[in-house]
């Protein structure tokens, strides 16, 4: 992937990217770290918006469609490059893995793009080739003594994608129970209302019930029209 001047459109998406993606950065990154990050996500979009300039098969896609494929380049930047920092790997060793698992992403959108693939299969592949050579790359730190069986061991053990796609769910599952609890709080004041209403005023107070639920239901009704 050669440096060449990208154009402004490009410029744009990518700091855009960088603006959504900051907020995501998890609580144990460093500003150092995330400077380092954020540099880095840079560098890997404007490589690939690069491409997408100057060569044809890039080129035969619309921006829109070059636009995803940037995105998935950022996103995988960020998430393996947050595994690294958790990896116990030496910093300055960072970068050589990084430089791999771009250069497999470019790999593996030129070869789908040539064969027309659709964007699951697209994702997929990515994932799977991404974690391949990250692992690899772990091994290959071992296998030239840079780091020992402990820190390949936690190394090989990281993924943020799959501890935010957990907290994602996590989360989910707060709010529904918050929902609930809501809901039920809702229910008993209802409750205690119309029984105080019915206590009160007998007949009128059934009627007034009747009549704020058919006031109710007229303009939910009237939304939803």
């Amino acid at each position: 992937m050669e440096e060449v001047d990208i154009e402004q459109k490009y410029i744009d998406y990518i700091e855009g990217l960088i603006v959504q993606i900051s907020p995501l950065l998890p609580q144990d990154i460093n500003k150092l770290q995330e400077d380092y990050l954020t540099n880095n996500i840079r560098r890997s979009s404007m490589l690939l918006a690069g491409s997408m300039q100057t060569d044809k098969t890039f080129q035969s896609l619309d921006f829109e469609k070059q636009c995803t494929y940037i995105q998935i380049m950022a996103e995988w930047s960020f998430h393996k490059e947050i595994d690294l920092f958790r990896s116990g790997i030496p910093a300055k060793y960072w970068k050589i893995v990084m430089q791999k698992i771009w250069y497999t992403i470019w790999e593996v959108m030129y070869a789908c793009i040539q064969n027309n693939a659709p964007d699951s299969v697209v994702l997929s592949v990515i994932e799977r080739y991404v974690n391949r050579t990250y692992q690899d790359a772990v091994e290959d730190l071992k296998n030239s003594n840079i780091i020992n069986d402990e820190t390949e061991e936690k190394a090989k053990e990281q993924s943020n994608i799959d501890i935010m796609a957990q907290e994602f769910v996590k989360e989910r599952k707060i709010n529904k129970i918050k929902r609930l609890f809501y809901h039920i709080f809702l229910l008993v004041a209802v409750g205690i209302i119309v029984t105080a209403l019915v206590l009160a005023f007998k007949i009128f107070g059934v009627i007034t019930i009747l009549t704020v639920m058919v006031v109710y239901n007229l303009i939910s009704n009237e939304k939803e029209q």
